[in-house]
């Protein structure tokens, strides 16, 4: 419940932007993530996985890949790579290199955290 204002007003936020460059799902699941709710972050990734333009996919699989690392499941987040790098290639026309895989997982990772440290939350998610 402590989400639902939270993604209410990002919702009325980004309603008057004409382009968020995450996406809209993205979004919300960056949020759900920086809120130690795994599970809702999911889905949110695979609802811009299953509609989103190339950019918004691309972007999907990088996030859902660093919150599987996150909650303690780097073989989970490996076995995602292919889709990553799939989706980095339609969306960039560029192989994907492991730097700079690694260092966008890890951003998305310390936006999640920085976002727990400022609303009083445990960066590992822990009670």
């Amino acid at each position: 419940m402590r989400l639902l204002p939270a993604l209410i007003i990002t919702s009325l936020l980004l309603s008057a932007c004409p382009e968020d460059p995450l996406g809209p799902d993205n979004r919300m699941a960056l949020i759900a993530f920086g809120h130690c709710n795994y599970s809702q972050a999911l889905r949110l990734t695979d609802l811009a996985i299953a509609g989103g333009d190339q950019h918004h996919i691309q972007r999907a699989w990088m996030l859902k890949v660093a919150i599987l690392r996150d909650q303690g499941k780097p073989a989970a987040a490996e076995a995602l790579y292919p889709e990553l790098e799939t989706a980095w290639q339609a969306a960039k026309k560029s192989a994907l290199k492991a730097s700079r895989r690694e260092r966008d997982i890890d951003i998305l990772i310390d936006i999640a955290r920085n976002e727990r440290r400022a609303n009083g939350l445990a960066t590992d998610c822990r009670p």
